[in-house]
């Protein structure tokens, strides 16, 4: 590139980068803003979530009551620093700063960072961005808040999270808990732990009670895996003589079979067909007056509108298997819940949108501070550090050593030219002031440190070697002596220099290779991000950004190693380089004038 041409560049590229700088770093500054109103004092840390219904986000037409929403907290969107470690400070108000919102943990890990805390939303607005809650967290002192029962509304009969390792447990009010369990738990899942079921007897059965009155209408939503298409087997199936209510998968097809006697069987059309390998989440609805549904990942694929009204529906709940248990479902279940009300489209929308991985119905703002509040920069700090990995943590170690070294060889280098070039000052004054070339040499002290007096006390003692060793015998000089004496200034003249550039290795090494190592880092944290959000199946920048600023972290210490090793490196050059003009000058200096007082043309 010529001159020219990167001086244009440069110019161009400073009136694109200065401002980007700028903004970042104002951003940076005043990203922390104090509340106008605050909740409770004693918490002191609050984010807003903002519900978005609109077309671009969750795309949700109608307004919705008392809706549980799931709350997918991680480091993106999330400081599990300033909360408690078991979440037991956090807090949902409403959006007038004063209701406080029901609300339970499905689990809280502090260490990995990711937590799922489901909320009860009082009132959901269609088609808008305008509602929203405040999450409050940060106060040691606070204890309990849960209120599992009260999360889920009137006609949500049983749900079950299958977040324990041993039973399978309703955690509504109503505590319709499973019973006769056969199965696998524990497994990761869609949202949390989940259900296996091996299609050769593992179901569980959920007794009939009056919290599970179909009478005025069901609804049925989970989330399903399946691996491969099956021959008719049961998702969940309710049968009381002379009526039944049954979700069935036939091969890959989803559909929903009502019985009403003999010869009076009714099925959604076989529309649905589900994805392998994929969680797919389905809901079976009906309402009073014989309207039977289907959906598949929010969208209505199949209905059947029954010639009557809904039958009473009664009966225990088998989960997996029929009632005969003659057949068994082979899969994985996450997240049943079961109603006695029919769900709307929109809250199968409000389901999907927030339990599965898409992300479009929350939004999270950034972290506002109240007075009690902590320094955010500090806070930022700790936060890249939590999210550090341990690959990460062994290239900052050799970093950190290196600076270190780097750090020591600057401070000890420096004290060492600087005496130098003490004592060389002192050492020229009285050279300058002796009267024969060797009177300094006859128990001058005080020139320890002086590169100049070791070279002189050098060349004096190759003289006295050259006339005997003995002053009262001095005679001149042949030309071979006086070469053997200007070699001999040579030869310590290299060893000052070697003394003087000693150990500036160190700082070579910390100003190459601290960036690359650093940049290795960044290239693999970058590289497990990705995967690890790939494995997860969840794309948004809130839930990559803390991966990439940890993994950019290594090339921030790699950038702190090199940049003051360069000026340091920079700064010992130009004394050495000094140090050894001024000893290069005294070598032809001192030569000079031994041959002129003893020198000869022979």
């Amino acid at each position: 590139m010529k001159a020219n041409q990167m001086i244009r560049w440069n110019r161009k590229g400073r009136k694109t980068i200065i401002p980007i700088i700028l903004t970042v770093f104002c951003c940076l500054l005043f990203r922390v803003t104090v509340a106008e109103a605050w909740w409770n004092e004693e918490w002191q840390y609050r984010k807003t979530i903002h519900f978005d219904t609109s077309p671009t986000g969750a795309d949700i037409q109608e307004n919705l009551a008392d809706v549980p929403i799931l709350m997918r907290l991680h480091s993106g969107n999330f400081n599990f620093v300033n909360a408690k470690e078991n979440g037991e400070d956090i807090r949902f108000v409403k959006g007038d700063d004063q209701t406080l919102l029901k609300h339970h943990i499905e689990s809280f890990d502090s260490l990995e960072e990711i937590a799922l805390v489901w909320v009860r939303i009082p009132s959901l607005s269609g088609g808008g961005k305008q509602d929203f809650i405040y999450m409050y967290y940060g106060n040691p002192e606070a204890v309990g808040g849960q209120d599992s029962g009260s999360t889920y509304g009137p006609g949500i009969g049983a749900v079950y999270n299958f977040s324990g390792t041993e039973d399978v447990k309703d955690v509504t009010a109503n505590r319709n808990h499973g019973v006769e369990f056969s199965g696998g738990l524990g497994l990761p899942a869609v949202i949390g732990n989940g259900m296996t079921f091996n299609g050769s007897g593992d179901s569980f059965v959920i007794k009939d009670t009056t919290s599970l009155d179909f009478s005025k209408g069901f609804s049925i939503s989970t989330w399903i895996k399946i691996s491969a298409a099956m021959e008719h087997v049961p998702v969940i199936t309710r049968k009381a003589e002379p009526y039944s209510l049954e979700v069935w998968i036939d091969q890959t097809k989803l559909f929903c079979r009502i019985s009403m006697g003999e010869d009076k069987v009714y099925e959604t059309e076989k529309a649905v067909d589900l994805a392998l390998q994929k969680w797919n989440h389905i809901l079976v609805t009906g309402t009073s007056d014989g309207l039977i549904s289907v959906y598949l990942d929010e969208i209505k694929a199949s209905y059947i509108q029954l010639p009557t009204s809904l039958p009473h529906l009664k009966g225990d709940l088998f989960v997996g298997s029929t009632k005969e248990k003659d057949r068994f479902f082979a899969g994985e279940m996450d997240e049943l819940q079961i109603a006695s009300v029919p769900f709307s489209e929109g809250w199968a929308q409000s389901i999907f949108s927030s339990q599965g991985p898409s992300g479009k119905l929350l939004q999270f703002d950034e972290e506002v501070m109240g007075e009690k509040g902590g320094s955010v920069f500090l806070t930022l700090l700790i936060t890249v550090f939590k999210n550090i990995t341990l690959d990460g943590w062994v290239i900052i170690g050799f970093l950190l050593i290196m600076g270190l070294l780097s750090w020591v060889v600057f401070l000890s280098k420096g004290f060492f030219l600087y005496v130098t070039e003490k004592d060389n000052r002192e050492f020229i004054s009285a050279y300058r002031q002796q009267k024969q070339i060797m009177d300094l040499n006859n128990g001058s002290t005080g020139f320890e440190n002086s590169s100049l007096f070791r070279i002189y006390q050098a060349g004096c003692e190759a003289l006295k070697h050259l006339v005997d060793n003995s002053e009262a015998n001095l005679e001149c000089l042949s030309s071979k002596k006086m070469t053997s004496f200007k070699a001999t200034l040579e030869r310590v003249l290299v060893d000052e220099n070697k003394r003087l550039n000693a150990s500036l290795v160190f700082l070579i090494m910390a100003i190459s290779g601290g960036p690359f190592l650093g940049l290795l880092g960044t290239v693999w944290g970058v590289m497990s991000t990705f995967a690890a959000m790939a494995e997860a199946g969840e794309a948004n920048i809130m839930a990559i950004a803390p991966g990439v600023a940890s993994a950019l972290a290594t090339t921030v210490f790699g950038l702190i190693v090199a940049i003051p090793a360069l000026f340091g490196y920079n700064y010992l050059t130009t004394k050495v380089r000094g140090i050894s003009i001024d000893l290069g000058l005294f070598v032809d200096e001192l030569g000079i004038k031994v041959d002129e007082t003893y020198g000869r043309n022979i």
